[in-house]
């Protein structure tokens, strides 16, 4: 049991906090208040004499300090605030340090309390303050309240601090990149890697610790608990460090790209190999880490294939691959417009490959022709017949080596004519791309046919 005195300076103690917490009472007054019973408590603290007196006042004193955080938190904090801020969570600290230490002087209501002012001042944004330097100065604070007492609570939230201070520089270095200030935001990213590290191992040791998704719950934290958190921000900044060495590579490739395609003839290829070298790390560096940036660098390497080294076909299969990986990101399509020069460049590469098949094949087809031309007259002859006489006629003439019924589909309805449905089968059988394996006379003859069958077909459907 407490001392008379020390009853009667807990009395009074009281009785300014609560005129602290009376309805009415301005957030500048209360803290005022709280500041003067906080001074009253720690003239109680150097008088105590025994243990059990200094747990009674510290525990106490820690309340009420509490409520003073909560005042700081709730009551609009300005920069003017921070120092004093600060030095109110160091105070708390250092007496909960003491409290933990010596569990049989203190209340359960203490380890409430703290953790309830610590959660909130942790995970809260200030906007009345300059979060960054907030978060820092807090988490210092936190580390050497670590090292004095084992508490995981304490460990936590130097965990969760820090891996807000983590994120926000990650969400800061990805905003510059954005911007096109990728040589900034790579050096952000660079100047985090050892903290990245420790952080690492730090979640390890709330592994050991047996700080799980139970305790942060039992916290009130539940929603911050997230299992590797620390090893998936970790790869998160390794991923945007690739995209911005990528990009940086990219950039230094496309100016020795530019240097060979205008410069003198006898600096083309050393240039042209500078260039190269740039996009082959490039794509060494964003290989398996983001979509957009390596098929950037695919792209550039298609064109490097066909404008300097001009192998068309090593260029096309480049291109192919960048729209390929594209296809990862569907239903969305990429923003850079090197996929729709990818598509444009496949397309072209494409379109000259048809033509020069045709020209090969008109090369081919005009000798056929001649040697055809008897039977291609009587394919014109027959062009006054019906189109019923004339399917039948040509089955007759020039038998059809598709798959399919030897003799021309009648409609069971009106023998004497031939619908549509039907004639478009007789189409079929003469189709160019069912016919192209059976000779090429024959599919110059199955060509003409399918011509002179399509031009009726045409005139059937009122075309």
């Amino acid at each position: 049991m407490a001392s008379n005195w020390l009853q009667k300076g807990l009395q009074d103690v009281e009785s300014i906090v609560q005129s602290a917490t009376q309805p009415g009472v301005g957030n500048t007054l209360r803290k005022e208040r709280l500041r003067a019973a906080i001074r009253s408590l720690r003239m109680l603290e150097r008088s105590c004499g025994s243990k059990g007196d200094l747990g009674t006042v510290l525990s106490r004193l820690l309340h009420v300090q509490v409520q003073l955080l909560e005042a700081f938190r709730t009551g609009g904090s300005t920069k003017q605030d921070m120092p004093e801020l600060l030095y109110q969570v160091e105070e708390v600290l250092t007496v909960w340090t003491w409290i933990y230490r010596n569990p049989q002087c203190s209340f359960d209501s203490c380890s409430f309390a703290l953790r309830s002012a610590l959660r909130d001042l942790a995970l809260e944004h200030f906007t009345g303050l300059d979060n960054d330097r907030y978060l820092h100065s807090l988490r210092e604070r936190l580390e050497t309240a670590g090292r004095k007492c084992e508490d995981p609570f304490i460990f936590s939230v130097l965990f969760e601090v820090t891996y807000i201070i983590l994120d926000t520089h990650l969400r800061q270095a990805v905003g510059l990149f954005g911007k096109g200030k990728w040589a900034m935001a790579m050096s952000m990213l660079k100047g985090r890697e050892a903290e990245l590290d420790s952080f690492a191992e730090t979640e390890e040791k709330r592994v050991t610790k047996g700080v799980g998704e139970a305790a942060y719950a039992m916290w009130g934290m539940g929603d911050y608990y997230i299992p590797e958190k620390a090893m998936m921000l970790k790869r998160e900044y390794e991923i945007q460090s690739s995209v911005c060495r990528a990009t940086q590579l990219l950039h230094v490739g496309d100016l020795n790209f530019q240097q060979s395609m205008t410069c003198d003839p006898d600096d083309m290829m050393a240039y042209a190999l500078l260039a190269q070298g740039d996009y082959r790390a490039a794509l060494v560096h964003i290989m398996g880490q983001d979509v957009e940036t390596e098929g950037a660098v695919l792209a550039r390497l298609a064109r490097f294939h066909a404008k300097l080294l001009k192998l068309p076909v090593v260029a096309h299969q480049l291109y192919l691959r960048a729209i390929q990986l594209a296809a990862t990101l569907a239903p969305v399509l990429p923003r850079g417009q090197w996929y729709n020069d990818c598509v444009q460049a496949v397309q072209a590469y494409r379109d000259a490959l048809q033509a020069e098949d045709l020209k090969k094949w008109e090369a081919i087809r005009q000798p056929i022709l001649e040697k055809l031309s008897d039977q291609i007259k009587k394919l014109n002859d027959a062009k006054s017949k019906s189109n019923l006489e004339f399917s039948k006629f040509i089955f007759a003439e020039w038998p059809p080596k598709t798959e399919g019924p030897t003799e021309v589909p009648i409609d069971p309805e009106d023998p004497t004519q031939i619908s549509k449905k039907a004639f478009l089968k007789v189409i079929q059988r003469y189709h160019v791309d069912k016919n192209q394996d059976k000779g090429d006379e024959w599919r110059v003859m199955s060509e003409e046919i399918s011509k002179a069958l399509t031009a009726r077909y045409n005139v059937m459907k009122g075309m």
